[in-house]
């Protein structure tokens, strides 16, 4: 069972359940050697890591008790995955198991997550060959399903050819399974081919459900990880703590050094502060490759708690243009998946918490950025104003103005991401000259800029909708900033100052429902749950009939029955297609308040 807790465009924290055990996505599955687990399960429960993978082919081959309990034989009471054996066979050729054989001994053991025997698309394969072999893997996906009532891992394959790889994915999801490894990409990486790479795991997230678990097999690095998981990657595993330790190579978030040639200060980590360069170095090597791995693995595990911070803040998408800067490829890889803006978009906020940082030509082809850009940009000349936000230091109220983004309506000069936004030579100043926006053409200014930016959030005309003459516009003592819009006297919309956008209340909420057309704005649940909406609680994903298909995650919505009646409106956690296809989690949050139904 997954859902989603937190999400920054297709990355998500989520919480995935399988018999029992929880971990957090995104996640990392240190791999462990059956028979040497320690010192690296004494360490991976030391740095609260809640799963690890294991091979289940080296178990079997060493005769291991197939009705002995993997958890207790590792003393790892936590999720347990197990690999078939297909890597092994890419590494040293053809396996005598079959994927019956796998698949019932990995249930014997008691693996938390099955994975299928399936066949490696090497990266010389034909493409008749990939598709042949993906075939196969489907068939044996069904094989397990009727094997094992366990959670079943079935790998996307598909090889070097993009087109298979989403056809691959098509076809495993239809298994109606939940998690889905991207196989055969090890080789590809170890090539440096970082953007073949990225371009087979969006191929493969397009062809899978958006409710499936994805899991990155042997993505172990951590210079790629923000990467994959900005692509919506959920779960990565890692041998690479160990296997570069054994080569004296350490890793870090941007690439992986020697320890040859460190001659001055080793890494920060708990396990290198013991020792300068010189004892490192005099170690005997089993001692070394022991300090060094256990440094990789909690520099593994540090950099998946950053990205999951950066995601809570809104601000992957910054770091990892700042990180893919580590190494040309890349940053090649980077710019290559900003081609895939139709599928991409549909999971963009229209605002973010943090603030958009430039930090080259990328920054403006990000999804959200070029939506903006088509949305609003005007070939009409802007004028140029010395700082931020541009109506408070321009002279004259006009229509555009020039800004990174091209000459945009100085009536969005609050909204995301034109005042959310550093570039270079600009700078936010803060307000000033507030009093101007009393009185004459700055107070019309005011008043045609709640106009637009309502055209901007929901697509109509403030002033198409309600009487102009009734609306108010109440301002900080403060800042002189709108802060709430009200028509005959009562608050219908909230300017939020985080983005520039518009909160609804109900009295909003009534407005856009008679004045846009089923199914505008709306997320349409079960009529057996309105009650519980109209007394404020959350919308889940098992409760929603249907949704707008314009809905991005974080828009404001109406919250209607199946006979279109209105109960609530919210804030939304996920978009249509997320909505109807994950059976877990929430899907609005909904922020109807007490006062407001007279209770």
């Amino acid at each position: 069972m997954f859902q989603i807790l937190h999400r920054d465009g297709l990355s998500r924290i989520g919480e995935l359940q399988v018999k029992g055990w929880k971990i957090k996505t995104p996640a990392i599955l240190p791999v462990i050697h059956p028979f040497k687990p320690e010192p690296w399960i004494s360490e991976i429960k030391r740095l609260k890591v809640e799963g690890i993978i294991t091979n289940s082919y080296t178990l079997k081959r060493n005769n291991f008790d197939e009705e002995k309990d993997i958890h207790d034989f590792l003393n790892f009471h936590g999720l347990i995955m197990t690999d078939s054996g297909t890597f092994q066979e890419h590494m040293y050729g053809p396996l005598s198991a079959t994927n019956e054989e796998m698949i019932k001994f990995q249930d014997g053991i008691n693996s938390d997550i099955i994975t299928i025997r399936d066949i490696f698309s090497e990266k010389e394969h034909s493409k008749e060959k990939v598709h042949e072999d993906a075939i196969e893997n489907f068939k044996r996906g069904l094989e397990a399903k009727k094997l094992t009532n366990g959670y079943i891992a079935a790998p996307v394959h598909g090889g070097v050819f993009l087109e298979e790889r989403r056809r691959s994915a098509e076809m495993m999801s239809s298994l109606d399974l939940e998690y889905f490894p991207i196989g055969g990409i090890v080789p590809l990486m170890e090539d440096y081919r970082y953007s073949l790479v990225s371009e087979i795991i969006i191929n493969s997230k397009i062809g899978l459900k958006t409710s499936n678990v994805v899991h990155a097999f042997g993505a172990g690095h951590p210079m790629f990880f923000p990467l994959l998981f900005l692509l919506g990657v959920d779960v990565v595993d890692s041998s690479a703590y160990i296997k570069y330790a054994r080569e004296d190579r350490i890793l870090n978030q941007t690439g992986t050094i020697e320890l040859e040639d460190i001659s001055e200060e080793l890494p920060p980590s708990p396990y290198f502060d013991r020792f300068d360069v010189k004892e490192l170095k005099a170690m005997k090597k089993e001692e070394r490759t022991k300090v060094i791995s256990l440094h990789n693995l909690y520099g593994t595990v540090k950099e998946i708690g950053s990205i999951r911070e950066e995601i809570r803040d809104g601000n992957l998408w910054n770091y990892v243009e700042y990180r893919s800067r580590s190494h040309p490829l890349l940053l090649e890889a980077y710019r290559r998946i900003l081609a895939y803006y139709d599928y991409i978009e549909k999971f963009e906020p229209k605002s973010r918490r943090s603030p958009l940082f430039y930090t080259g030509e990328e920054t403006l082809q990000r999804p959200d950025i070029r939506r903006f850009i088509y949305n609003v940009g005007s070939h009409e000349k802007g004028i140029q104003v010395s700082g931020k936000p541009y109506s408070y230091f321009a002279k004259e109220p006009e229509k555009y103005v020039s800004t990174p983004f091209g000459n945009v309506p100085m009536y969005l000069d609050e909204t995301y991401p034109v005042a959310q936004s550093v570039f270079p030579g600009e700078y936010y100043e803060g307000v000033r000259n507030k009093e101007k926006f009393d009185s004459g053409k700055w107070k019309d200014f005011l008043e045609e800029k709640v106009n637009y930016v309502f055209n901007y959030q929901f697509g109509k005309d403030l002033f198409s909708i309600v009487d102009r003459k009734k609306l108010g516009i109440i301002r900080s003592k403060n800042t002189g900033k709108i802060r709430n819009i009200t028509l005959d006297g009562s608050i219908i919309l909230s300017f939020r100052a985080s983005d520039g956008l518009f909160s609804l209340n109900l009295e909003g909420a009534n407005i856009i429902h008679r004045n846009f057309i089923f199914p505008r704005h709306r997320v349409i649940v079960d009529s057996e749950v309105s009650e519980f909406v109209r007394d404020g609680k959350n919308v889940f994903t098992k409760f929603v009939k249907d949704a707008d298909p314009q809905i991005r995650p974080g828009d404001e919505v109406l919250i209607v029955d199946e006979g279109d009646s209105l109960l609530s409106y919210g804030r939304t956690i996920l978009n249509r297609e997320e909505m109807i296809q994950f059976r877990h989690g929430m899907a609005v949050k909904n922020r109807l308040r007490s006062k407001e139904t007279g209770e």
